[in-house]
């Protein structure tokens, strides 16, 4: 799926309005002048779908002490034995929210809970911000006019995140720069529970306000409790922000990263590889991994991916991954990965986290089909991956990671890696999934349950955990981002927002463009909160043009070329570029106007020389802490250099104290560049030499250069 796709707003929100009087028994809507929703539930009764709406506004409550008490609550004509209490705890810069929902009401089921509505907050529309943790980050300038609702002062316009965890949200906070001062919401909940951050923008009034969303399944007899919910002015920016974030999240969660091995914060970059396709088209035999070595040095990659290396193919009968002998069998691939490490490189075994391909193999019929994640309908989702015009559409489910015959497959194909002598696997798309509400039985959930939430951390850390018991320099790697499964994850392969092309053209023309309704790219927000999370860009074409190189260097990130069709082989073993009919029937073809754009060989050598950069300055660039622009400035002081716009420059702070400013010049023409704040540099390094470089000389356009102090 396409991030541009997605909404990258922040929607409906609710106004925190704790500041009633202390009545006991009128209704909210009696105790304010203007009625304003303070949370909001839709509750399903007797199975019926369309769930009846209950709004805080027409309930009577208590308050006592910070405590406010609702139920039993009212829906028109109808009662419900239902009962909020929300616990609101006034702090010196705002308020913290924790509270609970009991569904005592024979027959009916919460199945959403909105709130609360925190105080809403007065901007200037000409410098507000809102940053969203949509992938790597997205910061929204545009704030919208017109609107909705009661018409006159109070008409409004409203956004709504996706949700959390799920590569478009990957931390469930947003930090909101009003222009007048910063804004912290956050939802402190260790279970990693489904939920979503919604904003309403009222235009004339120069407000804005924030809420969570949290879908819920409370049924009879049951207690929700709310995770603790934060809004509080900060003292600086988002990064102080952020800061609060990561400082709970320590206090609550296994260090990031702490069942993945040393060496994948040292690994610089990866060539993907598909052996064998869904059409069964076999490009790369076991005995051919010698050759991606070869391309993986050409092109300075210390790691490569085998997908597609089994009987059926990539994409092809799941979750049956077993060695081809047409491939040259388990020797054969024992053999080239035992190559691979003579030559100082990694490799990585594939297999999907949860795809399952309908009635194609004995697990399907076996398990697969009682365990796969399940509508309210009895139908399983589906996905399909269609990869040439000319073969049959395969139907793939979703299997139910609570499913113990699903978790005992996954942790079988990383012993059956392991064995082969692969550092690591990935579990595909586990890091990319949005949670589902699965209504199948015999699961080991309640029915229903929200699916891929809760339960993932779990799956991934138990398997990370248990492997490494076996072999603990082995690593379990996935395709997406999201904060929840930090601590067992030890690098992760892109299809996360601010790693695709797009992103990085708009990233670098972000600053001199006007506002976008759709936001702007900001890497920096994830990086910031995580600087230890090891991520790559996504270019799925089997070169890397100069640009995405130069932004990986830039923000941390690691490099990565995808070779995935017949095509691509020809281009990376012989230099033969090819054009968009050389590949046939193929679907979804690689970005052949960049591979044209740049000789083979060109490509190749600036690749491998920004390798080679981020090795050779690896106690920075690899293994520092990324801090943003934090301690130094652009340019000459009182005296900003013109052309200071034309350069994106990031600071990182090595485990010995020295840090390093990593500069890019994004311009098309040369650019003097001066760093202020952190006194004189100690060297000053830039790709493809050895030695050190003058401060003096300008900066080519699309070149890097790195100041260390």
């Amino acid at each position: 799926m396409n991030d541009s796709q997605r909404s990258f707003g922040v929607g409906r929100a609710l106004l925190a309005a704790v500041c009633v009087a202390s009545i006991i028994g009128k209704t909210w809507a009696e105790n304010n002048p203007v009625p304003q929703v303070f949370w909001h539930m839709e509750v399903e009764v007797d199975g019926v779908w369309k769930p009846i709406s209950i709004e805080s506004v027409e309930q009577a409550f208590e308050k006592r002490q910070g405590a406010f008490s609702f139920g039993p609550l009212k829906a028109g004509e109808r009662t419900f034995d239902i009962s909020v209490t929300l616990n609101v705890k006034e702090t010196p810069v705002g308020k913290v929210y924790t509270g609970s929902v009991a569904n005592n009401e024979k027959g009916a089921r919460i199945v959403k809970f909105n709130g609360p509505k925190f105080d809403s907050v007065a901007i200037d529309p000409a410098k507000a911000s809102l940053y969203i943790p949509n992938g790597l980050g997205r910061r929204m300038r545009n704030c919208p006019v017109g609107g909705k609702g009661a018409g006159g002062i109070n008409s409004f316009t409203t956004f709504e995140t996706e949700i959390y965890p799920y590569f478009a949200l990957t931390m469930p906070w947003v930090a909101l720069d009003t222009g007048i001062a910063t804004y912290y919401a956050a939802a402190y909940d260790r279970k990693a529970r489904v939920k979503s951050v919604g904003a309403r923008w009222y235009s004339r009034r120069r407000e804005v306000d924030l809420r969570f969303r949290h879908p819920v399944s409370i049924r009879v007899g049951e207690r929700w409790e709310m995770p603790e919910m934060v809004f509080e002015k900060v003292s600086g920016d988002w990064h102080d922000a952020a800061k609060r974030y990561r400082a709970w999240y320590d206090s609550t969660h296994p260090a990031v990263m702490s069942a993945a091995p040393d060496w994948t914060r040292d690994m610089v970059g990866l060539l993907l590889v598909i052996m064998k396709q869904q059409n069964e088209l076999l490009m790369w035999p076991y005995t051919d991994i010698p050759k991606l070595c070869d391309v993986a040095e050409r092109n300075g990659l210390d790691c490569i991916g085998l997908y597609g290396w089994t009987v059926g193919g990539h994409d092809h009968l799941y979750p049956d991954y077993d060695p081809d002998p047409k491939m040259g069998g388990i020797p054969a691939l024992k053999a080239g990965i035992a190559e691979a490490h003579r030559r100082g490189i990694r490799v990585y075994i594939y297999a999907n986290g949860q795809l399952q391909q309908v009635g194609a193999t004995k697990f399907w019929d076996a398990y697969g089909k009682n365990i796969a994640i399940t509508r309210r309908d009895g139908s399983p989702y589906v996905q399909t991956y269609h990869k040439y015009k000319d073969i049959p559409v395969y139907q793939f489910a979703l299997g139910c990671l609570y499913g113990p015959p699903w978790r005992e497959r996954m942790f079988s194909l990383a012993c059956q890696a392991e064995s082969f002598g692969a550092d690591a696997i990935i579990y595909d798309q586990m890091g990319a999934q949005r949670p589902y509400e699965c209504w199948g039985r015999g699961h080991g959930h309640p029915t229903p349950w929200s699916s891929h939430a809760e339960e993932r951390p779990a799956f991934l850390r138990g398997i990370a955990d248990e492997i490494r018991k076996r072999n603990p320099s082995f690593s379990v790697y996935t395709e997406g981002l999201h904060d929840s499964i930090l601590d067992s994850i030890g690098f992760f392969h892109s299809y996360t927002p601010g790693t695709f092309k797009k992103d990085v053209l708009n990233v670098a023309a972000r600053d001199e463009a006007p506002p976008s309704k759709d936001g702007d790219a900001f890497p920096e927000l994830f990086r910031y909160t995580f600087p230890e999370s090891v991520l790559t860009t996504r270019f799925p074409t089997p070169m890397a043009p100069r640009y995405m190189a130069n932004y990986a260097v830039v923000f941390g990130l690691r490099h990565e070329i995808e070779i995935r069709y017949m095509p691509d082989r020809e281009y990376v073993l012989d230099g033969k570029v090819p054009t968009s009919e050389d590949y046939g029937t193929v679907r979804q073809k690689p970005d052949v106007d960049e591979m044209r754009a740049t000789p083979p060989a060109t490509a190749s050598a600036y690749l491998k020389a920004v390798c080679d950069f981020q090795k050779r300055h690896a106690k920075f660039l690899l293994r520092g802490r990324f801090v943003d622009e934090e301690g130094f400035t652009i340019g000459r002081a009182g005296s900003p250099l013109p052309a200071a716009n034309a350069l994106i420059a990031k600071r990182y702070v090595a485990d010995d104290g020295t840090s390093a400013v990593c500069v890019w010049n994004i311009s098309e023409k040369p650019v003097d560049v001066a760093i202020d704040g952190l006194g004189k540099s100690k060297g000053v390094y830039e790709p493809g030499t050895d030695h050190a470089t003058s401060a003096e000389i300008p900066l080519p356009p699309d070149s890097l250069r790195l100041y260390v102090y």
